[in-house]
């Protein structure tokens, strides 16, 4: 403070972490800092000039609220207007700034008020109130969830929000890798996911607490309390119980998670791991079938084996496995609707038909991308095997060269030490995505190296670092 005050002549604010003056002395503030040799960064807040610690701003502040309250950044709305908002922004779900917001601040908001100040504020507010931010939901992009890509390779999602998905398929039929594929996706975007195993059969990842057991059958008050911190994933396992109580239990369990999704929004979405199980067609009354599931994961190996009532609140069918066709016709059957328009080709390994139920669409074919887990389990096949016809060959633009590689290792050895004219051939002629998603069928490493190809500005030593940076982090390769 005493070297500060040699330069500034205005008032010097101090607070527990922050110092603060008039923004017109920012520069006798940094010079400050500087010559005592402090770790500050400096932030501007209308007409102040702050020096705080590294990491202390508004969107660490809300972090650890949320995190004392038992709440996600998924379940924050912020709203702001100066430059030290940014942080705010940037943690919330849904980020807003008033109207008297700076431009920068705009631009990354979702909406912006329509008042400024404290009456941009209060209408929040208000809109919270009255519907949850219902009649701005166009406005707020959400996060969505990938469910595969369609034939020229783009996205299809569903919102991250709001709908409830089936997949279906036999056993052995891809059903459980796409469901991990899924599953994978939710927690890179830091959802929680709650599933319920009534047979005991589903096989967590390494970061999911598995809850109950065939001996010992867990209790609805221990799993709100697992679930009170964001960061669980939880398996509740009802081995332990016989099939005849499983179906209350669970009445008793979503009446539970009701609640707590009510207070927290969480757990973001349920995965029930087959749902004939706790309900089976015919065999259950209306009260016992949660009226409203929302965000909910359904599991079945056939369609006709659940209760019409559940089947009636997918919004989405995804099938999977040798005859998915088939088992949409199920579904239309057990729904008393007329069969969708199917595709006649017969379905691939990697291929999925999605049906958009509610929104009437018709089922498309769809190329699934495996999960993190199961490019592993490929790995020898991809990244030290043979891929034979399949190897890529850099030629470059005069083929002079006849570099082949036979798989993912061999690639990135040659493309370190590859010419720069042919690295640019190939890049720039979209050889490597077209490799990557015809040949690898990798769907989102195709996009992601498409998007490098696209950046003819980029030095041919950078954008060779990010499409090998972009391969071995996806397929866990030695850098």
């Amino acid at each position: 403070m005493k070297t500060l005050s040699r330069r500034v002549l205005s008032p010097i604010e101090r607070g527990q972490v922050a110092v603060y003056t008039h923004a017109s002395n920012a520069c006798a503030l940094v010079e400050a800092v500087r010559e005592l040799g402090l770790e500050l960064q400096i932030s501007f807040c209308g007409e102040s000039a702050l020096a705080v610690p590294p990491g202390i701003n508004k969107g660490a502040g809300l972090q650890e609220a949320l995190l004392s309250l038992g709440l996600s950044p998924h379940e924050a709305v912020s709203i702001g207007s100066e430059a030290n908002d940014h942080s705010l922004l940037g943690v919330s779900e849904c980020a807003v700034a008033m109207a008297d917001a700076l431009p920068a601040i705009n631009e990354r908001a979702f909406f912006v008020t329509r008042g400024g100040a404290g009456t941009g504020v209060v209408e929040l507010i208000e809109e919270l109130v009255r519907d949850d931010l219902q009649a701005a939901k166009a406005w707020i992009p959400h996060d969505s969830l990938v469910l595969g890509f369609d034939g020229a390779g783009e996205a299809v999602c569903v919102p991250s929000y709001g709908d409830n998905i089936l997949i279906a398929g036999p056993r052995g039929g891809g059903r459980s890798s796409y469901v991990f594929g899924f599953l994978e996706r939710l927690i890179q975007k830091k959802y929680q996911p709650c599933v319920i195993d009534p047979t005991g059969e589903f096989e967590p990842r390494e970061d999911m607490v598995r809850l109950g057991s065939r001996l010992r059958a867990p209790r609805a008050s221990e799993v709100i309390a697992a679930l009170a911190d964001p960061s669980v994933k939880l398996v509740v396992n009802l081995a332990g119980l016989p099939p005849y109580e499983q179906p209350g239990f669970c009445s008793e369990l979503f009446t539970a998670l009701k609640g707590m999704r009510k207070r927290t929004g969480r757990p973001h979405w349920i995965v029930v791991a087959g749902a004939q199980h706790l309900w089976p067609a015919g065999g259950h009354t209306a009260a016992g079938i949660p009226s409203a599931l929302g965000e909910t994961l359904l599991l079945a190996e056939n369609p006709g084996d659940v209760a019409p009532p559940i089947l009636r609140q997918a919004d989405v069918a995804v099938a999977v496995g040798p005859a998915p066709a088939r088992t949409l016709v199920q579904l239309a059957k057990a729904l008393d609707e007329a069969p969708p328009h199917l595709p006649l080709s017969a379905g691939q390994e990697d291929e999925v038909l999605a049906w958009f139920v509610t929104e009437g669409h018709w089922p498309m074919r769809l190329r699934i991308s495996p999960g993190r887990s199961e490019r592993l389990r490929r790995l020898p096949g991809h990244v030290e095997g043979d891929l034979g016809s399949g190897s890529f060959i850099f030629h470059g633009p005069e083929r002079r060269l006849n570099l082949r590689a036979g798989n993912l290792s061999a690639f990135c050895q040659l493309a370190e030490g590859v010419d720069e004219q042919a690295w640019l051939f190939h890049l720039w002629n979209g050889d490597f995505s077209r490799w990557i998603r015809h040949v690898l069928r990798d769907d989102e490493l195709a996009r992601e190296v498409s998007a490098i190809e696209c950046r003819y500005e980029l030095p041919a030593d950078d954008s060779r670092r990010r499409v090998l940076g972009a391969i071995t982090h996806r397929y866990a390769l030695p850098a």
